[in-house]
């Protein structure tokens, strides 16, 4: 397997990689209404979501580059590197003197994240095939999964042991310590079979996806989700705390959403083995819908303000779906650029993440001391994404995959 690890110690490492991102989103969450205070913001400030946006923007351009890099270099050297830019990144942030200069670091941390997330697939794929890497990707799913509903209880611990420098400082240190186990694995790419980079490739993948009907459908898709999506990350701290006065709870209620997301990203690759992917992508999309507006219908109703009841279980139920959606919408994005699979795999994430980060603060900035925005956007992004899904099967030349995502 490789030169010091067992294949169960392997698949924790690469788990533990991935879930870096998690890691540097959901255990600072607690601490948002602090970050505001300490930077002289009201409270009901939606600047403090750009930490989440442009974490993610980052996210999503690097994406962009590390898959050549690892290509070209080797796995191992580029995920270190991404690993290192990460935890440097990360303690710069927790050391900002400015909201500006977070900022600045967020979205170098995003660039460091998504090195070990994009070279953790390129590894798995180099050391597993077929049945054997589909179990292996379901291990670390379990894992993965884990962390979200972990992570701001940790965040929240670490809080009131100090100020919100220390809780931004959990990610960092996770990654420090990710980059340190990472010595005990061995390159999994020869000498061999490494490419020069061809920046023009990545030209040529841009152009096939928006000339692709089921790529760009699905790409749209894809983007609308997460520009629903982020306002949740990024504002919920504050819905919590000022719509609802439960601020104190919100690590509580956060963990139990996760673990519900879990549940449904688990459920969804049941539910494709037995109807196949076209037909559960419709007809999660069609539950989406029918929630997305119930959701919306509800919170306009009592002005804004909805019972604490209706509106955790509108939102659970959304943002989970949301999970179960996401893979179903990549294996169709994927299906008919195969053959620049993972250009194509890199581009379809650059854009739907840069995408989704740049439509998310329209949400962001609207709440205030209602739900509404955040109910009318993720209906009006979630029927978007459903219209770019339908349209990829419409206009799509091949039929659409049936097999599990």
């Amino acid at each position: 397997m490789t030169g010091h690890q067992s294949r169960s110690e392997f698949l924790a490492l690469m788990a533990a990689a991935s879930a870096t991102v998690a890691i540097a989103i959901d255990a600072m969450l607690p601490a948002f209404s602090e970050v505001r205070e300490h930077f002289d913001l009201p409270s009901t400030s939606s600047e403090v979501a750009l930490i989440i946006t442009v974490f993610m923007a980052g996210l999503g351009i690097g994406q962009i580059f590390y898959g050549p890099l690892a290509d070209r270099f080797g796995r191992k050297p580029v995920f270190v590197a991404g690993l290192l830019l990460y935890v440097v990144a990360g303690f710069a942030t927790t050391l900002a003197p400015s909201l500006e200069t977070l900022l600045v670091g967020r979205f170098l941390w995003g660039l460091g994240a998504a090195g070990p997330r994009v070279v953790a697939q390129a590894m798995l794929r180099d050391r597993f095939r077929g049945d054997e890497l589909a179990r292996a990707m379901a291990v670390i799913l379990a894992i993965f999964l884990v962390v979200p509903a972990l992570a701001p209880a940790i965040g929240e611990a670490v809080l009131r042991l100090g100020s919100w420098r220390y809780t931004f400082a959990v990610g960092p240190v996770f990654g420090a310590l990710v980059a340190v186990w990472s010595t005990r694995v061995s390159e999994s790419l020869d000498v061999a079979h490494r490419r020069p980079i061809d920046l023009r490739s990545v030209g040529r993948a841009v152009i096939e996806v928006f000339r692709t009907p089921s790529a760009l459908g699905n790409t749209i898709a894809l983007t609308m989700l997460i520009a629903a999506f982020l306002p949740y990350l990024g504002s919920s701290e504050r819905i919590y705390e000022e719509v609802y006065g439960r601020g104190s709870q919100f690590f509580l209620w956060f963990g139990a959403t996760a673990a519900v997301m879990a549940v449904f990203t688990l459920g969804s690759s049941r539910l494709v083995r037995a109807i196949g992917s076209e037909r559960a992508t419709k007809l999660t999309l069609a539950v989406v819908a029918v929630v997305a507006l119930v959701y919306l219908t509800g919170t306009i109703a009592s002005d804004g303000t909805p019972s604490f009841a209706f509106f955790y279980i509108g939102t659970t139920l959304l943002v989970s779906l949301h999970t179960a959606l996401t893979p179903l919408l990549t294996s169709r994005a994927l299906h008919d650029v195969g053959h620049i699979a993972g250009t194509a795999a890199s581009t379809i994430g650059a854009i739907s993440f840069v995408g989704g980060s740049l439509l998310s603060p329209i949400v962001d900035s609207a709440i205030s001391t209602t739900v509404t925005p955040f109910a009318v956007g993720y209906f009006v992004f979630s029927v978007v994404a459903a219209v770019g899904a339908i349209a990829a099967d419409r206009f799509s030349d091949t039929p659409a995959p049936v097999e599990a995502a």
